[in-house]
């Protein structure tokens, strides 16, 4: 239908109701009149059919006088109609004046910018407040909303979808449906737009129906200062950061140099460093503090990557080949001061759990953790007393529980099933204390949740035989559910992330969880554990388990097979005390050797066959080199794959570290339909950090990833591609 047509359409319309209404004005004094003459013509035929001499004579009256009174009653009820409906049609009038005054003195007087448009987007008048704020000279414009509107940045687009939802959910103004629904994102798409001058405006939208097509009234309200206040509120918003120099102090003792001239050097950084940022820093603990400044600093620091870290490694302690670093917990998220003080915290902890030498933020606009940082490794804590600790709280709730559950990861290695026998050993060693003092106390039982079809696990299991009392022990995932109860104490050793949980079901089950890990926390947790033993620093969470043990008054308690078994979990993440192996990890060896255990002994747990032998050489002869001191190798298994294929790529990349010049290095193994990725470095390069970018994650210098249904050249390419990340975002190489 032509624009012509429903302007036709239209004024017929608006006559049919004129006159509907101009009959109904009379339809009163007509109904008057009718009964009125059929009244009076009921009298006379009446008195005629009647006729006596009595009533004749009246009769013949009241035909003679009978016009006159219809007459003059119609003319009398008439005339007062007539003047109602004069009233009625003067006010019509002074009412259509009144209308067309108000909508001449709302479009051009009233400083109320706001536009009509139709349900393409395409704005059919302005009023004169908007046309002012546009600089438009006429009224009526056939131009998209589009054209005059804009998002609050240069990329962002007017969402016109949003616009015609919001109108249709206002119940007030709702005629009908709207058909053209939007996609969830336009339903949270900002109703802020900016005109002429750079003023934002709020769009408030209302439906209306006009000639059965649908129209948008949209009202512009000016919201710039209001933003303005808001934005410079939030910029000058308090953030609270903890920070930690990592292991000053046992640095300081390992090279034996002036710990209190490092500590003030770095000490006079950072308070120059937050100073700048018109905040302010406290030291509430030796090489620990906190400060305040605003969220705007925040965000240069962020810009600027924290180059304060940089300042920190710059201090070298000894002989120049050790540097500072420093962790920092920040958070800008928190109603008040003391909730950003506590995320603050736990962020800390966060950096710390994941290996110190970063910065861990939480913010409004995110929903986990921010990170910078974390390209050198630190040095090893002096954790006697966070072993003890540990120890103590862990001892308490295996008391009160009702059975105790142990599980490590998927495709467990040596350090997974170590770890989980020394928890284990910790375990039964607390209950047979329990049921010394109290005869009559019920067992608690203590079973490990593991995939028997390990090799790993088969030749610790082959170790533990002479001990009956891991007979009944070891249940696999299947069944593991069943074992839980309501004052069940699960103990989740050598992993703390729940995608690769040996059971992650268990997590969900179990309200009493403590984590023992020594890799990097790859995210936050679905729960909240009563005891988070993360120490990135340690060689093994084998190493964790019998520094608790060693610490504890169970130390003598320890059997010599168990203590086999937790030395080759060292001795595996260790590459035999080539890596990773500080002070304290020889110091917890001495103890597993005063309980029997022997490397000798343990290092035939790692023998290869022949087969294996051949295939690890043709994977190695593969090896590529990458960005100069990287390298890469891949391999396809071919058949039926086995559980122990997947230590295979772990082997490869352990060995092409002794590449002269290698730093890093990456074995990459196709089974069945996913690829495999373990990642080997030499404590230079975070290998962790990069595999993190393929959803993986581990430790500084040994860490994994998996890619469900991928190509190895594919996967190759992504590799390459985490690796340039790495070094272009993280490590700026």
């Amino acid at each position: 239908m032509s624009k012509k047509q429903k302007k036709t359409k239209a004024s017929d319309h608006a006559e049919t109701r004129r006159q509907e209404r101009f009959y109904a004005d009379l339809s009163a004094p007509m109904i008057f009149a009718v009964c009125e003459a059929v009244a009076l013509f009921a009298l006379i035929l009446i008195g005629r059919l009647i006729r006596t001499e009595q009533n004749a004579q009246m009769i013949r009256s009241l035909q003679y006088a009978a016009l006159p009174i219809y007459l003059s009653s119609a003319g009398i009820v008439c005339l007062i109609y007539a003047i109602r409906n004069h009233k009625l049609k003067k006010a019509r009038i002074e009412s259509r004046r009144f209308e067309t005054e108000i909508y001449d003195m709302f479009r051009d007087v009233i400083d109320l910018p706001y536009a009509i448009a139709d349900s393409t987007g395409k704005v059919m008048i302005f009023n004169g407040a908007l046309q002012d704020i546009l600089g438009f000279n006429k009224a009526i414009s056939g131009i998209s909303i589009k054209e005059f509107c804009r998002g609050t940045n240069e990329k962002e687009e007017i969402n016109y979808k949003s616009v015609m939802h919001r109108a249709k959910n206002r119940d007030l103004y709702l005629t009908e449906s709207i058909t053209d629904q939007p996609d969830e994102a336009d339903l949270h798409a900002s109703m802020i737009v900016t005109l002429a001058g750079d003023r934002r405006y709020e769009i408030i939208p209302y439906l209306f129906k006009h000639s059965n097509d649908n129209y948008y009234f949209l009202v512009f309200r000016d919201v710039e200062d209001y933003l303005s206040m808001r934005e410079k509120y939030d910029a000058e918003s308090a953030v609270v950061a903890y920070i930690q120099l990592d292991n000053l102090q046992e640095l300081a003792q390992y090279v034996r140099a002036d710990y209190r001239a490092a500590s003030a050097e770095a000490e006079n950084i950072l308070r120059a460093w937050v100073l700048d940022m018109h905040g302010f820093i406290r030291e509430h603990s030796r090489d620990n503090y906190i400060a305040v400044f605003s969220q705007a600093e925040l965000e240069k620091q962020i810009k600027d990557e924290f180059d304060v870290q940089k300042r920190i490694m710059s201090l070298k302690i000894g002989d120049n080949s050790f540097p500072v670093t420093v962790s920092m917990g920040i958070s800008a998220t928190g109603s008040t001061l003391e909730a950003k003080e506590k995320n603050a915290f736990n962020a800390l902890n966060m950096a710390i759990q994941r290996g110190g030498n970063q910065v861990a933020i939480r913010r409004e606009d995110s929903t986990g953790y921010v990170f910078f940082g974390g390209t050198h490794k630190t040095i090893e804590n002096n954790t006697t007393i966070v072993s003890r600790v540990s120890g103590d709280l862990l001892a308490s709730k295996i008391r009160e529980a009702s059975n105790i559950l142990i599980m490590g990861h998927s495709n467990p290695d040596f350090d997974s099933i170590g770890s989980c026998i020394g928890a284990a050993r910790f375990a039964m060693s607390v209950i047979d204390e329990k049921l010394a003092e109290n005869p009559d106390a019920p067992s608690i039982p203590v079973h490990i949740v593991v995939n028997k079809n390990a090799e790993c696990f088969a030749i610790c299991s082959a170790q533990l035989a002479p001990l009956k009392i891991y007979d009944d022990m070891f249940i696999e995932r299947a069944v593991a559910k069943d074992y839980v109860s309501a004052d069940t104490v699960l103990l989740i050793c050598d992993v703390n992330n729940s995608y690769i949980f040996e059971a992650p079901e268990l997590a969900r089950f179990v309200h009493d969880i403590a984590i023992i890990d020594h890799h990097r926390m790859a995210g936050t947790l679905s729960f909240e554990p009563f005891l988070q033993y993360i120490e990135a620093t340690k060689s093994s969470a084998s190493e964790i388990v019998s520094e608790i043990l060693m610490h504890s008054r169970y130390a003598d308690t320890v059997h010599k097979e168990e203590a086999e078994v937790l030395l080759s979990g060292i001795m595996l993440d260790t590459k035999n005390f080539t890596r990773n192996a500080g002070a304290q990890t020889f110091e917890t060896t001495h103890y597993l050797y005063t309980c029997g255990a022997h490397t000798n002994v343990v290092r035939e747990f790692f023998n290869e066959s022949i087969d294996e032998l051949m295939l690890t050489g043709e994977f190695e002869s593969k090896a590529r080199i990458y960005r100069d001191d990287i390298a890469i190798t891949w391999m396809t298994l071919e058949g039926e794959s086995k559980p122990q294929d997947r230590v295979i790529a772990a082997k490869v990349a352990d060995n092409l570290l002794s590449i002269k010049g290698v730093k890093a290095s990456f074995a990459l193994i196709k089974i069945d339909n996913d690829v495999v990725i373990s990642g080997r470095s030499k404590g230079e390069i975070n290998v962790q950090l990069i595999l993190e970018r393929l959803k993986g994650g581990g430790h500084f210098d040994i860490a994994g990833a998996q890619i469900k249904n991928g190509s190895l050249t594919r996967s190759c390419e992504m590799l390459k591609g985490a690796i340039d990340d790495y070094f272009e975002v993280d490590h700026h190489r």
